[in-house]
């Protein structure tokens, strides 16, 4: 009985180290959007070189730690015609590499001990090198052939009059409470300007 509660302890305390994990996750992300987005935005908005766009995607994932944000504005950007689908291309491609800076950042919580340190960066620079080779493979391809550009016009005009509708993430119904809560406290309770309270967010979620 006694080994039974230590396992339910153990498992608990497991469960909630790692809603902490997602929490800081989605805070750090969060709080880029803060002082970062509009940067991020202007920058994904104005550029028409695809290899600079390839970077573009890339700079602004790092700041804003999150691709799906990234892409999801794009997407909008696309849609208002602001930006033209051969535009995006090498934005989300950017994106794709920019999103393993958070494994690297992941990997290390674990510096201070040598052998964990080594398998964890070990694994944060595969996912590197995955994203990284298939950009070095699909880019070239894409700006000589377009047929990531063409095949997606294609696929769309199948589910051009089919309506719409939204999967919602179900780590992000989960963590989103917490995020708004933390965000609650130093806006609405310290009556922090939205920049400052970012900052104040984003120390938090590194701690």
């Amino acid at each position: 009985m006694r080994k039974f509660a230590e396992r339910i302890t153990r498992i608990f305390f497991i469960v909630v180290l790692f809603y902490i994990f997602f929490v800081s996750i989605a805070l750090m992300s969060h709080s880029f959007k803060c002082f970062g987005s509009a940067f991020s935005e202007r920058l994904i908005a104005t550029t028409s070189n695809p290899v600079v766009g390839l970077f573009i995607g890339l700079l602004a994932t790092s700041i804003i730690q999150s691709s799906t944000t990234t892409t999801s504005m794009v997407v909008g950007f696309v849609a208002g015609g602001v930006l033209s689908i051969r535009g995006a291309i090498p934005i989300v491609m950017g994106a794709n590499i920019g999103t393993t800076v958070t494994c690297a950042l992941v990997a290390l919580g674990n510096i201070t001990r040598k052998e964990e340190f080594r398998r964890a960066y070990a694994s944060s620079i595969m996912h590197d090198i995955f994203n990284i080779l298939t950009v070095i493979i699909i880019f070239p391809i894409e700006m000589t052939t377009r047929f990531l550009e063409r095949s997606a016009i294609f696929l769309a005009s199948f589910l051009e009059h089919s309506g719409g509708f939204q999967i919602t993430s179900p780590f992000k119904l989960m963590v989103k409470p917490a995020v708004n809560f933390i965000e609650g406290i130093f806006i609405n309770f310290f009556n922090m300007p939205l920049n400052l309270a970012g900052s104040f967010m984003l120390a938090l979620s590194f701690s």
